[in-house]
């Protein structure tokens, strides 16, 4: 028999089960919004000069038939690369999905005792997910297919963009089937899933390796004038090696199938093993371990004391490339801070010296004003990300290692522990919380005044103050760690980068005065402080009801 004969089978059982969970409407709007977001950026680039709302209000001048084909080849080259971008985002996810969750159920082991193999149960999970996703794909096909009617679009460039599109989810497929064969959780499944897609599809962003990556290649083959045996070589040639490295990495994810605890090797030969034998004397005795030096058990609060110094660390987050990260957004805040102010300083000595409030007025917006406003950015980012983290796995870590039961037993007032472990978390790196609201206050007060700039300062305070809050919340009502972090991480990256979306919306042609700059500042930070107390009271609510 064909060593393949039960893929099919798999296959259309994993379409069935993904399309009764609803995943198929939900990726596709992700790749329509996707191509959505790319159709609004680019048109309001491409018009600069116009402002947004007299674009797609129909007032726009006449356009030649030349301007109205370079837009639209344009359009078409940067849709096909946001479609690429959703894909690698997409796919590494959704296909480690399909073994981690056999996993985390505990049903691989039944579905291993079935008459197919290892390489039939890996292949026919892999072709389940990379199919539903080439399907979701066509959705965008329509919108592609418009372009061609504005003429200047060459059709062989949409053919190979969709040809390295399904060669790109091809291998993300199979990067993400083979993570999971090797990992003991989704969680660690989908991490090394997307750290795998980094080097294998994204060359580690580094821009000589970024042009051998998809995105590389299609912009080539959009820039360059090449003949059609070139044209069909690079379309075809390029995804039919993404493929075969595919198929690759799914031939030894197979082999890794079973190297896992259960599933690891043939049950014992007997049902009553033989008894244990005393362990051999060590030719050398190992020396006694010294315990950590830790600080003395605070007997007024001990889960502080137990977060601080012996928390819990999920796994997931990489520690090493975690410390490297949070150290290199350290020194470029500081360096962003140092700069920013620098050119503060000298533009008031400037405007002192020679009286020209204008000019010193200019040179701090240009000099100063995004060094300041990249500095806060990247200090509340160094702050928010792995307070994230920690918060999110405060309450619900605990419940995915079904230790939860075990702490609410202990005669302590639920609130106080869960405001124990958030305290214990929120107080790492404050530091960088105040160089966050000063760096931003900063920021605006250069460029838009005192007012302005406390208000910007009072409402980064806020956000952060939200994001906490509405991390204890989701720690308390999310099952794992995991989940409560990707319902947190959008709002905090929103908390970490809303000033700079607003400082350039200020000084933009939008035309907003200061006055109201400011009653919109302090409303969102009224808002904000409103809704975290609201989110904390109701954390703490429902932690003590047992919810």
């Amino acid at each position: 028999m064909w060593p393949f004969a039960s893929v099919g089978t798999l296959a259309v059982w994993e379409l069935r089960r993904l399309a009764r969970r609803g995943q198929a409407m939900r990726v596709r709007l992700v790749l329509l919004y996707a191509l959505f977001l790319t159709f609004l950026g680019l048109t309001a680039y491409s018009f600069y000069p116009l402002p947004v709302h007299h674009i797609f209000l129909s007032r726009l001048p006449p356009l030649s038939l030349r301007e109205c084909a370079e837009f639209a080849s344009t359009f078409a080259l940067f849709t096909l690369e946001a479609q690429l971008i959703a894909v690698v985002a997409v796919t590494p996810a959704l296909a480690a999905s399909a073994v981690a969750e056999e996993k985390d159920r505990q049903t691989l082991p039944l579905l291993l005792i079935t008459l197919m193999s290892d390489r039939e149960i890996v292949f026919g999970k892999a072709a389940g997910r990379i199919t539903f996703v080439l399907a979701a794909v066509l959705a965008g096909v329509p919108v592609l297919m418009i372009t061609v009617l504005f003429g200047g679009v060459d059709v062989r460039l949409l053919g190979a963009g969709y040809a390295l599109t399904a060669g790109t989810v091809v291998l993300c497929g199979a990067i993400g089937v083979g993570a999971a064969c090797r990992a003991p959780d989704l969680r660690s499944a989908v991490v090394g899933a997307y750290g795998r897609v980094v080097v294998l599809v994204c060359g580690v962003f580094v821009p000589p390796c970024l042009l051998a990556t998809p995105f590389g290649v299609l912009g080539l083959a959009s820039r360059f004038r090449l003949s059609d045996t070139d044209f069909v070589l690079l379309a075809a040639g390029y995804p039919l090696l993404q493929v075969l490295i595919g198929f690759a990495l799914l031939v030894r994810a197979a082999r890794a199938l079973r190297l896992r605890e259960a599933t690891a090797g043939p049950p014992p030969v007997t049902t009553y093993p033989p008894p244990p034998r005393p362990a051999e004397p060590p030719l050398i005795r190992p020396e006694d371990e010294v315990p950590p030096d830790l600080p003395p058990l605070d007997p007024a609060d001990p889960v502080l004391w137990k977060e601080r110094c012996v928390g819990w660390r999920p796994t997931w987050t990489l520690p090493l490339a975690s410390k490297v990260l949070r150290g290199l957004a350290a020194v470029l805040a500081l360096l962003c801070l140092l700069g920013g102010t620098w050119a503060q300083v000298d533009r008031l000595v400037r405007g002192l010296n020679t009286g020209d409030a204008s000019r010193s007025r200019t040179l701090s917006a240009v000099e100063g004003g995004w060094l300041l406003m990249a500095a806060g950015v990247l200090a509340a980012g160094r702050y928010l990300l792995p307070v994230a983290v920690g918060v999110s796995g405060a309450v619900a870590g605990e419940r995915f290692r079904a230790t939860l039961d075990s702490l609410l037993a202990a005669p302590l007032d639920r609130r106080a522990v869960l405001r124990s472990k958030v305290q214990a978390h929120a107080e790492r790196g404050s530091g960088f919380v105040a160089v966050a609201v000063a760096a931003v206050g900063m920021a605006f007060i250069a460029d838009q005044g005192v007012r302005v700039g406390v208000a910007a300062a009072v409402l980064s305070a806020s956000g952060i103050l939200f994001v906490i809050a509405l991390g204890a919340w989701l720690t308390v009502r999310c099952a794992a760690d995991v989940r409560a972090f990707r319902l947190l991480l959008p709002v905090a990256l929103l908390a970490a980068g809303w000033p700079a979306a607003v400082w350039n919306a200020a000084r933009s042609e939008l035309a907003i005065s200061q006055e109201d700059l400011f009653r919109g500042l302090l409303a969102a930070a009224a808002v904000c402080v409103l809704t975290a107390a609201g989110l904390w009271w109701r954390a703490g609510r429902d932690l003590v009801r047992g919810v």
